[in-house]
């Protein structure tokens, strides 16, 4: 039986593990968070409504990364009243097949075509390639996706315009989050100097209101399983498959896949306060489970110690080993994961043995909630 009553970091393995629980288990008591799990629950109700009748509403998004910008697509923007427009990220994927992916899992989008103005029930999308231009201007800007200098530079900005950032520094500036960064190079994301924090001191001389959404929120903010919803719930529809697969699979990359320690530190800490709301209950687990567990939290321990890492840089890695370990996945020796734009590795899982990666979907197929909607709150943010 796991005891979780230390607080410090030990050097024995299961003392660093505890630890860890203990340092990112805890969910803040924030109004803010009530709010936003509220305006998730409306927003999937599609009991919302999103008025870009006073502008041009545009979102950079990135479809094949994690799920929350497909929910986005599907309950915000194809509801919105007015003109907005879509821009496909480039960067790991072409904005071609990300574009392809979204209407080959949402019918309502099979139509669309790029730089065609799309009918939708309420209003008119625009779908555009990262690395074109913007030539409208932009009333309310939502950075759900990285886009190009080309892009970025082509934004001018209508009177009273709102900007909503994910991923950045509090004031918008560009911190570490993947959004502000550039898709120059194709298949690759890269910082060209000072572009995202020139974009939004541009931004701030027009007296934009700028926005960056709080990850002490969002972080704690999850989407249900549709399968838990009644059939009569809107949000039913992505028990459809592939959907449904493709919310699946974003969630077991939250909980499997970790980076290596020397660059693994920001999104190991996200995603163990992500995971420890998702899975906590390390009690019942199977003996054998949570020893093998313990067992490669030893072995990444040793990797970061070899490369002179400091205790932060494993023990930020520990619930979501052992939570993967736990469910019954067992990572192939000498492997915690896979690159962002290995779509094989995430689609099978293949830091895990074949057989073991089996058993972890069946597992987060039966959870009551899956990965965060950061990208729904920013939209809801834009229009609020």
């Amino acid at each position: 039986m796991v005891c979780i009553t230390q607080m410090a970091t030990f050097t024995d393995p299961e003392q660093s593990f505890l630890g860890a629980v203990f340092k990112y288990g805890a969910v803040p008591a924030n109004p803010e968070i009530e709010m936003a799990k509220h305006n998730l629950s409306k927003f999937i109700n599609q009991e919302m409504q999103f008025n870009s009748m006073d502008g041009y509403t545009c979102v950079t998004t990135d479809p094949m990364e994690e799920f929350d910008d497909l929910v986005m697509l599907r309950y915000g923007v194809y509801n919105v009243t007015g003109n907005c427009i879509v821009v496909f990220s480039g960067g790991y994927f072409s904005p071609d097949q990300r574009f392809e992916y979204l209407k080959n899992l949402f019918s309502c989008f099979k139509d669309a075509e790029f730089n065609v103005p799309f009918k939708t029930p309420n209003g008119t999308l625009l779908f555009k390639r990262d690395g074109e231009t913007i030539d409208y201007k932009i009333k309310r800007f939502i950075n759900c996706g990285p886009c190009s200098t080309t892009t970025l530079n082509s934004i001018v900005f209508d009177t009273n315009a709102i900007l909503i950032t994910v991923g950045a520094n509090e004031d918008g500036t560009l911190g570490a989050g993947i959004n502000q960064k550039q898709t120059d190079e194709p298949g690759n994301l890269i910082v060209v100097p000072d572009l995202w924090n020139t974009f939004i001191r541009r931004a701030n001389a027009f007296g934009v209101k700028i926005k960056n959404m709080s990850i002490d929120v969002t972080r704690y903010v999850l989407f249900p399983n549709p399968t838990k919803c009644s059939p009569a719930h809107p949000f039913y529809e992505l028990t459809q498959e592939p959907i449904l697969n493709s919310m699946i699979k974003s969630t077991a990359m939250f909980l499997i896949s970790r980076p290596p320690p020397e660059y693994g530190l920001r999104v190991n800490e996200g995603n163990s306060i992500i995971d420890i709301q998702l899975y906590s209950d390390f009690k019942n687990a199977k003996e054998e489970d949570y020893q093998r567990g313990l067992d490669k939290y030893t072995e990444y321990i040793k990797l970061a110690k070899t490369k002179g890492l400091e205790n932060k840089y494993y023990e930020s890695a520990a619930i979501p080993i052992m939570i993967t370990n736990c469910i019954g996945g067992v990572y192939k020796e000498g492997v915690f994961g896979f690159g962002l734009a290995d779509k094989q590795a995430k689609e099978t899982l293949g830091c895990l043995t074949p057989e073991s990666a089996s058993v972890v979907v069946e597992y987060i197929r039966s959870m009551d909630q899956f990965t965060p909607a950061y990208d729904p709150l920013a939209f809801i943010a834009a229009f609020n």
